[in-house]
């Protein structure tokens, strides 16, 4: 892929990732608000963070409108799922029904990510190229990145979070989140990469 290519696009790629913490973060607060006992504080920090991530995507390319709500899903739900678990380590009389509503939400996105990537590359559905043809293509090591890292072990990282607030160890979960964060964040750069550079959806 020619470097050129890449630079022509950074624009874009750079603008994904703090538009989908805002959008996924926003959301994550608004879920938790609705659904559980979160705290007042936990809630107005995210949604604080969510606004500056969104400013930071404004200013970056105010033209350009929100896409691709899966990845904003993930990144943000995962990063306020992060900071949760933070508040739980500060606050360890909290319900634990927030961090377990959070825990299960970004099981579920991963895995829909990755029902998303196998209609995608693996059976071609809305797509221009053939079943599978990514894989192999110019691209496939950005696509086989995007399906390792952020999609497979997140989803594995997931089950085990889900699994470590079940029992109230906070701790390992935060830890398990945090790792989560930074695979996810990196599959979403990857993502947009190869949307914006090659046309893939995955």
């Amino acid at each position: 892929m020619p470097a050129e290519q890449i630079a022509r696009n950074l624009a874009f790629v750079n603008w994904t990732l703090p538009a989908s913490l805002a959008v996924g973060s926003f959301g994550a607060v608004a879920l938790l608000r609705l659904r559980t006992d979160a705290t007042t504080g936990f809630l107005g920090f995210t949604a604080l963070c969510a606004a500056g991530f969104g400013a930071l995507a404004w200013l970056s390319d105010g033209a350009l409108p929100v896409q691709l709500l899966a990845l904003a899903a993930a990144t943000g739900g995962v990063f306020a799922a992060m900071i949760l678990g933070h508040w739980h380590l500060v606050t360890p009389k909290l319900s634990t029904g927030p961090a377990l509503l959070m825990s299960r939400a970004m099981l579920g996105i991963v895995a829909f990510q990755l029902v998303l990537f196998v209609l995608w590359v693996g059976l071609g559905v809305g797509s221009a190229q053939a079943p599978l043809e990514p894989l192999t293509g110019p691209w496939a090591l950005f696509v086989w990145l995007r399906l390792i890292v952020p999609l497979i072990f997140p989803l594995i990282v997931s089950w085990a979070a889900v699994e470590t607030v079940k029992t109230r160890s906070m701790e390992s979960a935060t830890r398990l989140l945090y790792f989560n964060v930074a695979l996810i964040a990196a599959g979403t750069i990857d993502a947009a990469g190869l949307y914006f550079g090659a046309g893939h959806l995955v």
